[in-house]
């Protein structure tokens, strides 16, 4: 196994878990080894004090105490525990059984029962009455005798006790050795129902360092690391989108540059062969140079209106907000527009219509801005209208909303081109909306300030048919012929 697999998650959560169960299986044996051992050990001493009172009640106050080797000859006492009877007097020496007349030993529990308390002893190693190594769990108890304190002293074998613990302690080690040959194995296999979705993560994230982007997280649980897979869905979905759209912005950006050069460089050209063509001579004949410089004049409008287009989409792309916000009237605002495009339909025997609302209808606006927008669209329809046809202007007016619509008679948008007529640069028909002057911003920034005003804009179109633009704003309060709003008087310019 390489060092990279041991160092995988699942070995590391397996390692964790083994050490876990040891480390939990080592306290709780030892505790209850503890625990047993000490059960154990009360009932011993609760054995060996009994002992001793019945020998107390059967030996020791019935009889003198010169009679007590005689007394415990004669009398069998139940002894069903093997446990071992010495009587002592208060110095420590046996004076019972025969065996032990005359013998001293001396242990913790003996110390306290010379003293005058009962005591308990465990672990003292001796000999019994068989001449064999003993470790023995004493007891000793003082008692009064007409002749003199008795100390009465019972011990017991811990061979039996000791064998039990032992038994103990080997089933909670074969327990132990068990648990820990099985639970690897189990936890081999719940471990990977862990450590599944985490390596699938950690491939994914792989894949999305090496570009691939179109790779999904299946999630197959609602807990933590479901909702993780989740996430990290839902933040490749974002990356993806967030690419597409910086790709998109990235070729809008050169396809905008190259609009720009292009829109320049056709006027450049224009002027500076017309400027050549002066200096080579063309200026000693007034009407060619005239001429000429009617054409350099209009070239250079031609720039400068594409250089003020270029500056307000900068300023509606840096998200300034519009200056001198106002309570403004559409009503009025768009009878000032119409007067102001008057000239241009006259010039094409054209004839504007204006109808709906006739009560003032009231938005939140820059009124030179949303002057702009009107313009643009009424003067578009000017321009690809026929001559001596009527343009049509409606303005309507909600619960919520004010609509003006300009519809032409002109020759129409081709469905086609209907949804990027508000892109930057584009021309149905390049070749005619240049030699009309158009710069092929007009549009696009109508649809930013409509945008920018929380309004909207929409063409519907039909081919030799006309073109009906859509001006849509918000209403501003509700208004009533008693109370009418203060509304503050707006410059054009």
């Amino acid at each position: 196994m390489s060092l990279q697999r041991f160092n995988s998650i699942k070995i590391k959560l397996m390692a964790i878990y083994v050490s876990v169960v040891f480390i939990i299986m080592a306290i709780s044996g030892t505790f209850m080894l503890w625990r047993v051992r000490s059960m154990e050990e009360m009932r011993a001493h609760d054995r060996l004090q009994a002992f001793a009172d019945y020998a107390n009640a059967m030996i020791v106050q019935p009889n003198a105490r010169a009679g007590f080797i005689t007394a415990m000859e004669a009398n069998v006492l139940q002894n069903p525990h093997d446990i071992q009877l010495v009587l002592k007097n208060e110095t420590g020496v046996g004076i019972a059984p025969l065996a032990f007349s005359g013998w001293r030993q001396n242990d913790r529990a003996l110390s306290w029962a010379m003293s005058g308390r009962e005591g308990i002893s465990v672990g003292r190693v001796s000999l019994d009455l068989h001449g064999n190594e003993v470790e023995w769990i004493s007891f000793a108890m003082p008692v009064d005798h007409p002749d003199g304190r008795v100390i009465i002293h019972t011990s017991m074998s811990t061979t039996y006790m000791n064998e039990n613990l032992s038994q103990l302690t080997g089933i909670l080690l074969w327990t132990a050795l068990i648990s820990l040959l099985i639970v690897p194995v189990a936890w081999f296999f719940l471990a990977e129902t862990l450590t599944r979705p985490i390596i699938a993560m950690t491939r994914w994230v792989r894949s999305m360092g090496a570009g691939d982007l179109n790779q999904k997280l299946e999630v197959h649980s609602k807990d933590e690391i479901g909702v993780l897979a989740q996430g990290f869905n839902h933040m490749s979905e974002e990356i993806r989108r967030h690419l597409e759209q910086q790709s998109k912005l990235d070729e809008m950006r050169k396809e905008f540059v190259a609009n720009v050069s292009h829109e320049l460089r056709t006027p450049l050209t224009s002027i500076r062969t017309y400027t050549e063509t002066l200096i080579d001579g063309a200026l000693e004949d007034a009407d060619t140079a005239h001429s000429f410089l009617q054409i350099i004049d209009e070239e250079a409008k031609r720039m400068a209106n594409l250089v003020t287009d270029l500056l307000e989409l900068s300023r509606l792309d840096s998200k300034r907000s519009a200056s001198e916000m106002d309570v403004v009237d559409l009503l009025g605002l768009l009878r000032l527009t119409v007067r102001q495009c008057q000239v241009l339909a006259e010039k094409k025997g054209q004839h504007i219509e204006l109808a709906g609302e006739t009560a003032s209808c009231f938005t939140v606006a820059n009124a030179h801005r949303i002057n702009q927008v009107m313009h643009n669209v009424l003067s578009n329809a000017i321009k690809y209208s026929p001559e001596n046809t009527t343009v049509h202007v409606t303005i309507q007016t909600d619960d919520f909303h004010h609509r003006i619509t300009v519809q032409d008679e002109g020759i129409g948008i081709p469905k086609e081109s209907v949804g990027r007529i508000f892109e930057r640069f584009y021309r149905v028909d390049k070749a005619r909306s240049r030699a009309m002057g158009g710069t092929g911003l007009g549009l696009a920034i109508a649809k930013e300030i409509m945008e920018e005003h929380g309004g909207s804009i929409h063409a519907q179109s039909t081919p030799d048919h006309g073109t009906t633009m859509t001006l849509q704003f918000k209403r501003e309060g509700v208004v009533t012929d008693d109370a009418p709003p203060t509304v503050q008087r707006v410059k054009y310019v």
